[in-house]
């Protein structure tokens, strides 16, 4: 795919050619992305990162998401937690999975 080829940050620059005000992100893989929104913008910008942190609705590990919290603040990156921000995952009527589970 195409972030696969080359990082997310260049291809914003190819595409839009210029540096977004918001970006929103829900993997490590979006801390680049994020950070270059946020920083040096002409612009009033915001970046958030949605944090894997509700392990019982979700297949999210609370402990490595609060660890990362710090980091990303640092960066000027917000974070939303699925544990305590999200009131639905997944929907009415649909439970996690053991056999749905990515290995």
């Amino acid at each position: 795919g195409e972030n696969a080829k080359m990082s997310k940050v260049d291809a914003i620059v190819r595409e839009i050619g210029q540096q977004p005000v918001l970006a929103f992100g829900n993997s490590s893989g979006d801390v680049a992305m994020c950070v270059y929104t946020v920083t040096d913008n002409p612009y009033p910008a915001l970046a958030y990162i949605v944090l894997a942190d509700d392990e019982a609705r979700e297949w999210g590990d609370y402990e490595s998401a609060q660890a990362k919290i710090a980091g990303y603040s640092a960066q000027g990156i917000g974070t939303i937690s699925m544990r305590d921000d999200f009131a639905t995952i997944y929907g009415d009527g649909v439970e996690k999975d053991a056999s749905a589970a990515v290995q």
